[in-house]
C-alpha cells in the first residue's frame, strides 16, 4: 500500500513538464493563426482607396473601395491612398522678390485625388506606393509660388496681394493637375513675411513720410497765419484808404460848396450894389456921393481903427484916414 501510494503521489510531476510544453505549442499554433489571419485580410476605410503589390506587378486595373480585402500574406503589398479632401501644409520657404528682397511663404493646399487617378498616383509618379505622395508635391507647389513671386516688387506685394493670390492659385492648379492627376480645391498664401530689413527700411521711410506730412502741414498752418495777418492788414489798410479817401472827398466838397457860397456871395452883394446903383439913374458918382454923405451923418467924430492881436500878445491900434474927411 505504502508503494502503490508512493507511486500514484509521484505520477503527475512527472508528466508536468509535457503538460506545460503542450499549452506552449497551444499557444503557439493560436499566435501564428492571428498572424496568419491578420495578414489574411486589410480593410480600406471610406476615404481611401488601395491597390495591391504581388512580386512587382500591381493586382487590380481598377483600386479597390472600402471595406475589408483578402491578400496573400507575406507576399502582397497594399498601397492605400486618401482620396477625401486632403489639407497639405507647405512648410515655410523663401523666395526672393525682383527687388532682391527676400520673403518667407507659408501656405497650404487642399486636393483632392479622383478615383481614376489612383492608381496613377501610387505608381506612376515617384516612388512606388503612398510613402512620398506629399514630398512630390510640396517641390511644385514651392517652384510655382516663387515664380510668382520673383516678379513682384517687395513694396507693392501687400497693395496687390489679392492678384498674387490669384495668380498663385492659378500656377499651382495647373502644374499639379497636369503632373499628378489631383483635383485643386483651394491654395491659400497663410503668411508673407517680409525681412527684418526690409521691414525696418519700410518703418524708416513711413516716419520720413509722416514726418514731412507733418512739416508740410505746419507750413500751411503757418501760411494760413501769414495769410490771416495779410488780410487784416489789408483790411486795416483798405480802410485806411477809405477814410482818407472820404475826408479827402469832404474836402473837396467843403472847398467847392465854400467857392460855391463865395461866387453866390458875390453874385448877390453885386446884385444889391447894381440895384442900388440903379436906384441913382445908374450913376456910380452918385451912389458914392451918397454913401459920403451917409457916412458923415452916421460918424461918431472918432477915427476908425484896426486892431490887431491874438492871445496874450499886446493889441496894436492903427488910425485910418477916410478920404474927404478931415475929422472936423
Amino acid at each position: 500500500m505504502g508503494i502503490l501510494k508512493e507511486t500514484m503521489l509521484s505520477a503527475p510531476k512527472d508528466n508536468e513538464p509535457h503538460s506545460k510544453m503542450g499549452l506552449l505549442k497551444i499557444a503557439g499554433y493560436v499566435f501564428a493563426a492571428f498572424i496568419v489571419l491578420s495578414n489574411l485580410v486589410y480593410v480600406v476605410d471610406p476615404s481611401e482607396m488601395a491597390n495591391i503589390r504581388r512580386m512587382g506587378n500591381v493586382v487590380y486595373n481598377q483600386p479597390v473601395g472600402a471595406g475589408p480585402h483578402f491578400k496573400i500574406p507575406f507576399i502582397d503589398t497594399v498601397d492605400i491612398v486618401q482620396v477625401s479632401l486632403t489639407t497639405l501644409h507647405i512648410p515655410p520657404f523663401d523666395v526672393n522678390t525682383v527687388d532682391n528682397q527676400k520673403i518667407t511663404l507659408d501656405m497650404n493646399f487642399n486636393f483632392t485625388v479622383p478615383r481614376n487617378k489612383v492608381n496613377h498616383l501610387l505608381y506612376e509618379v515617384g516612388k512606388t506606393g503612398n510613402m512620398d505622395i506629399a514630398d512630390s508635391i510640396v517641390p511644385v507647389v514651392k517652384d510655382r509660388a516663387g515664380r510668382v513671386f520673383n516678379k513682384q516688387n517687395t513694396t507693392i506685394i501687400s497693395q496687390n496681394r489679392e492678384i498674387i493670390q490669384e495668380q498663385v492659385t492659378r500656377a499651382v492648379f495647373s502644374a499639379v493637375s497636369e503632373q499628378f492627376g489631383l483635383q485643386p480645391h483651394s491654395l491659400q498664401i497663410a503668411q508673407i513675411i517680409y525681412s527684418p530689413t526690409f521691414v525696418q527700411s519700410n518703418e524708416n521711410a513711413v516716419r520720413a513720410k509722416n514726418d514731412a506730412v507733418a512739416e508740410q502741414n505746419k507750413q500751411v498752418v503757418e501760411t494760413a497765419k501769414a495769410q490771416q495777418k495779410v488780410i487784416a492788414a489789408k483790411g486795416l489798410a483798405d480802410s485806411a484808404i477809405e477814410s482818407a479817401t472820404g475826408a479827402a472827398k469832404s474836402a473837396v466838397i467843403r472847398a467847392e460848396a465854400d467857392k460855391t457860397k463865395q461866387v453866390l456871395d458875390g453874385e448877390g452883394q453885386a446884385a444889391r450894389l447894381k440895384l442900388e446903383i440903379s436906384a441913382f439913374n445908374n450913376s456910380p458918382e452918385l451912389y458914392i456921393r451918397y454913401l459920403q454923405a451917409r457916412a458923415q451923418l452916421q460918424w461918431n467924430g472918432q477915427s476908425p481903427q484896426v486892431v490887431s492881436g491874438a492871445g496874450g500878445q499886446q493889441a496894436i491900434v492903427v488910425p485910418i484916414t477916410t478920404p474927404g474927411f478931415s475929422g472936423k
